[in-house]
């Protein structure tokens, strides 16, 4: 395994991961001194429909990622330059288009998300702000597969970051006067500038490896076939996953918006954090199977990556729950916190998803794009009819719960269709050890939310209540994962040899 690009990857999703902290979690009750609750709950049901968008980058450079390591590995340098300056073109085509029609329809848009349907030309100038980010995150998510197949992973961290610290001091300048539109203008500071110095490193590293930009059309058209059926599943699963703010803004309201945003922004930021290894390791997940000759099999690494992740949401999910209700009322008030019921599903949604995703993207890694491909789209299915048929009865809850459910049903198919591709991963992720995790982190969290609620205003009772939670899960852990645990220490550090 690539250890040394898995550092550099999780150091760059790390800042990327400080910008948004920082933005979403640290200036938030900042923001709120010029920006009403239901102003943010316009923003985020606005953006969470553009996000769609994001379908074109995040999983497409997937894919590129996979089909240059191979053509890499294989020395097919010539298909390698087609095959990167085709996906560029796809890139700049379809942020055009994104941009255009952002411009022609932000108007619409704004008056979906606003209670009252009245059109405020701040917010429709924001949405077309946050399309012009979106447009270059996709180039900028094609571009950055170069650094990850020839592994140098070192500068786009050091890029994030440089990006993060301009976007961040433009919004917190702003937002005093700008309002809303101060949030949109600072990520497009930070994307414009991080876009800009990974394409001149990108040219360095082709001008370096002599790999010229060579347009060939047949390959563009190549690459549209080849994300034909992943592109068309991935756009549901994008719905599923990006619209849920937009659902919630357009069917209850902006501030249930942003009640229900702030109720689940610990646990999004706490997967993804996890989350950054997961993408961190792709490349070399995609790099190590491209060598292999054996395409079905599943290597001890791979079972090893399930059952870390397993382990880091399972104890990272139960602190958050604890605390998520102190932590809140702290932060931004008690009156934007959903409730503990609402908390625990969000926790479940969250472990359910991220191990739905870590499967998705190992199937990437080995090729297997149409198992994806149908998997997702079950998934994406699943879940907007079970949105449609609960959310009705039981209202903010019910996205929650339409989230769990189509997470099982996603599962049950893969063990279905997995036997068709030729490939068995799902039974290293649904194991009796995630079933006894599940049952041990419900007992656990249960009785210690019980003391909790009764010592409610004792931070001395909150401290030791989350500590004991807390060892009593690493001790579980650490009885039975020893062995792993010392095999995941011994591929990332380095002891001198006596």
């Amino acid at each position: 395994m690539k250890t040394k690009a898995i550092t550099h990857n999780i150091l760059g999703s790390l800042s990327n991961f400080v910008f948004l902290f920082l933005t979403g979690i640290l200036l938030l009750p900042y923001y709120f001194k010029f920006i009403s609750t239901s102003e943010y709950g316009i923003w985020l049901g606005g953006i969470s429909f553009l996000s769609l968008v994001s379908v074109f980058e995040a999983n497409i450079s997937l894919i590129l990622t996979q089909q240059l390591g191979n053509k890499w590995v294989n020395k097919k340098l010539d298909e390698f330059s087609k095959y990167f300056s085709a996906a560029i073109i796809f890139g700049l085509l379809v942020s055009i288009v994104v941009v255009f029609v952002t411009y022609f329809f932000k108007d619409m848009l704004t008056h979906w998300v606003t209670p009252s349907g009245a059109v405020n030309k701040s917010y429709s100038q924001s949405f077309f702000l946050y399309s012009i980010a979106l447009s270059l995150t996709i180039i900028s998510g094609y571009l950055n597969s170069i650094p990850q197949v020839f592994l140098k992973t070192f500068w786009p961290p050091i890029f994030n970051l440089i990006s993060s610290v301009f976007g961040i001091v433009y919004t917190l300048w702003a937002i005093p006067h700008q309002g809303i539109l101060a949030l949109a203008s600072g990520n497009l500071v930070k994307t414009l500038i991080y876009t800009i110095l990974d394409f001149f490193y990108v040219l360095i590293i082709l001008k370096k490896e002599q790999i010229p930009f060579c347009v060939d059309v047949h390959y563009l058209f190549m690459l549209i076939k080849n994300i034909g059926l992943p592109f068309i599943s991935k756009v549901g699963m994008t719905l599923a996953m990006s619209i849920q703010n937009f659902i919630v803004a357009t069917t209850i309201s902006s501030s249930a918006t942003t009640i229900f945003e702030i109720t689940k922004k610990l646990p999004s930021l706490t997967v993804m954090i996890i989350n950054m290894i997961a993408v961190s390791t792709f490349t070399s997940f995609s790099l190590f199977y491209s060598e292999s000759d054996n395409k079905g099999f599943v290597h001890d690494y791979t079972k090893h990556y399930f059952s870390l992740i397993r382990m880091m949401l399972v104890f990272t999910l139960l602190i958050i729950f604890l605390i998520g209700q102190d932590f809140i009322s702290i932060w931004v008030g008690l009156d934007k916190f959903g409730g503990n019921y609402l908390l625990s599903l969000i926790c479940l949604t969250v472990f359910s998803d991220q191990l739905r995703m870590i499967l998705s993207q190992q199937y990437y890694a080995i090729g297997k794009f149409n198992l994806t491909s149908i998997t997702d789209s079950v998934f994406a299915v699943s879940f907007l009819v079970f949105a449609l048929i609960i959310m009705p009865i039981i209202g903010l809850e019910g996205i929650v719960i339409a989230g769990i459910g189509a997470n099982l049903i996603y599962f049950i198919s893969c063990a279905i269709l997995e036997k068709r591709f030729h490939t068995d991963m799902v039974q290293y992720i649904i194991t009796k050890n995630l079933l006894l995790d599940l049952s041990v982190v419900f007992l656990i969290s249960g009785s210690a939310i019980l003391i909790l609620n009764q010592y409610r205003n004792s931070f001395f009772v909150l401290i030791i209540t989350i500590a004991l939670a807390a060892l009593l899960m690493a001790m579980f852990y650490y009885k039975r994962e020893v062995v792993l645990l010392k095999f995941i220490i011994s591929k990332f550090v380095r002891f001198p040899k006596k």
